[in-house]
This record gives structure tokens, sequence and C-alpha cells, in this order.
């Protein structure tokens, strides 16, 4: 959609709708929905605006011993430098010319008409993507000036100089030549504009913003490989279980076939784990003989704390040592009995040490 401002209040603008590099439909006015048959313009189109010569002046501007970055800048601020009002008033636009030999064409406007225009735009449900000057659609003449109508109105452009055709004095253009394009001419090079503009004016303070959107072919790969890897990741997972498994039945196999050797009616690995304890505690030897009884005794000394531990030994028959220190000896008797009630049986030898503490010398077997 090309859509031309006008240059006097009230004015109508001037469209048109291209498609596939052919204008489709012209009008005046903002009814292109209506004249199109369309609710509300495709998202994927491309707009461009083209504001009147008469508010926008172009300047041009040679520093061929800069990069062509910095001659731009350079440009921009020498166009600015010029006007007849602030510099804080004025938008400074370069073209895209990056060769420092060529000169750079600078568009200046006010930022006042940018605001105006963009506002007029999205009220008319418009979010331009391309802002190009009226006078950059005619041909750039090597000398003498083109004569066009954009947007309903007259334009000159000369070499150095482009002006409305209002202001086309002899003062300013004497007796050059002047030729007037055709207006298919100036419709082609128009729409050649949607793809390469010569100079665009939305840059800088007024570039548009990219709203980020979610295509929905995307999200869906994005779904498709972020399942493929979830199940990759759990069929690995689901591998690693069933390795360990496998070795955790073999290690078990392994581990039966070791304990038949002193247990030949075991059937699996519980059974003779339990059947070897027993044999083990019968003998006074395996872990419970020795954790049993001091699980014991340390559980009788919870219930009463003047009760101290001052030496724990085990002898090879599986008999539990200790040695019981308290100031009272029924202190130590209540850690006896509390022993005895848990089903161990104890011998206690009373002893006292040379500070007066009561002693007791006691052995401990489930």
């Amino acid at each position: 959609m090309i859509v031309a401002l006008p240059e006097r209040p009230g004015a109508e603008p001037l469209w048109m709708r291209v498609a596939n590099g052919a204008v489709v439909q012209k009008g005046a006015g903002t009814n292109w929905l209506a004249a199109c048959g369309l609710t509300a313009l495709p998202g994927d189109m491309t707009v461009m605006l083209v504001p009147p010569a008469a508010l926008v002046t172009l300047h041009r501007g040679a520093y061929p011993d800069l990069p062509a970055r910095q001659g731009r800048a350079a440009a921009r601020l020498a166009a600015m430098a010029g006007g007849i009002v602030p510099a804080d008033q004025l938008f400074a636009a370069a073209d895209d010319n990056d060769d420092p030999a060529r000169p750079h064409c600078v568009a200046v406007t006010a930022r006042a008409d940018m605001q105006h225009w963009l506002l007029w735009a999205q009220h008319h449900g418009l979010d331009p993507d391309i802002i190009v000057p009226a006078p950059l659609l005619l041909p750039e003449p090597q000398e003498g000036f083109e004569r066009a109508l954009v947007g309903g109105e007259a334009v000159l452009r000369g070499s150095d100089l482009a002006l409305a055709g209002d202001l086309a004095l002899p003062e300013l253009i004497g007796d050059a030549a002047v030729r007037d394009v055709p207006a298919d001419q100036i419709e082609a090079r128009a729409i050649a504009a949607l793809d390469r503009p010569p100079l665009d004016l939305r840059q800088g303070d007024f570039a548009k913003r990219v709203r980020r959107s979610f295509d929905k072919r995307t999200m869906a790969r994005i779904a498709v490989w972020s399942g493929l890897i979830l199940l990759v990741s759990l069929s690995i997972a689901l591998v690693g279980l069933a390795k360990q498994h496998f070795a955790a039945n073999a290690l078990d196999a392994e581990s039966l076939a070791l304990a038949r050797q002193v247990v030949p009616g075991a059937n699996d690995v519980l059974q003779a784990e339990a059947e070897m304890d027993r044999q083990l505690a019968a003998r006074g030897a395996g872990g419970y003989a020795f954790t049993a009884p001091v699980s014991g005794l340390l559980s009788a000394m919870q219930d009463v704390p003047g009760v101290s531990l001052t030496a724990l030994s085990r002898d090879p028959d599986g008999m539990i040592r200790a040695t019981l220190a308290a100031a009272k000896g029924d202190d130590i008797n209540s850690v006896l009995l509390a022993l005895q009630a848990a089903g161990f049986a104890i011998t206690a030898t009373p002893s006292q040490d040379p500070g007066g503490r009561m002693l007791a010398d006691i052995t401990v077997r489930s």
C-alpha cells in the first residue's frame, strides 16, 4: 500500500494498492479497506507513506575523506545546522549510500510533521514501514529539472534541488530545462521503492518498532523437537535403569550362589542373609551381636543422665564389655535394670575410682 499525503489541510490523500509488482487499485481518501473489499490490511503488507515535497527539504553533502558511516552522520549534522529553526525541532535522515566518493542525500523535516504523519497513519489503521519524500520518486536529472505529479501535487527535482511545483520560481530554476516525467514511470519508481527505498525517514527516533510474532509452524517444529528430545532422554534413562536392573539381578544371583556354600537351602538372597545372621549371632559374631547390645546399653543410659560410659570393647566371642561411671551407685543400678528389662544378659562388678565416683565393669550379651 502506497499512500501519498496531501500538502493542503483538508485535502484527500491518494493511495495505490500493489500486488505482484503492479498497481491493482487506486483511490482517493481513506476508504481503501472498503474499496479493496477488506476488513483489515494483511499483516504482511508493506505500507509506504509519501509526504509532500513542501514539507521535506533535501540536502547533499560530500565527505570523501570520511568512512561512509561517518560521512552520513556529518551530512545529517550539516543539514540540520543549516535550518532556520533550532536543530532540536528538526529531524534528518540520510540515504544508505556506502560509497564515500558519492554525495550523501539527506532529507530534513520538522519533528512535529513526522509525529503528525505517524499519528495520522495510526488513526487510519496504518503502521508505515517506509516513509519516502515525494521528490525522491522522481529520477535524478543530469541537468535541468524533472517534473511530475506525486499525490496530486506538482514536484520538481534537480541535480541538487527539489521543491514543490508552486515554488518553481524563475529566481530558483532560471531558464533550466524542465522535463515532464510520465505518471507510469512515477508509479514504477514508487513500486520499486517498496523493496529498495532511495531514502527512508523511518530511522533514528522514528524507526519502526519491530513486534515479535510467533509463527505457528515454527512453534509446532519447536514442540515436535522438544518432544523428541524428551523421548530420547526418557529412553536413555530407561535403558540405564534396565542395565542397572540386570546388573543387580546378576549380582544377586552371584551372591546367592556364594551364600549357598554356607546356607545350602537358601532360595533367595534375603533368606540367605537372615540365616547367616542367625548363625553368626548364635556364635556371638556378626554385626547384630555388637550393635544390638550397644544400642540397648546407650538406650538405657539416655534415661539416666548422671551415668557416663568410660570404656567399651567387644570380646572375640561377641561379649560386650563396658565401664559405667556415676556419682551415685543407684544411677548405675537404674541402667542395669533397664538392660535386663530389655532382655539382655548382664554381669556387673562395682568399684570406686580415686575421685570418689562409683564405677561398674559390666558385660552385655543378647
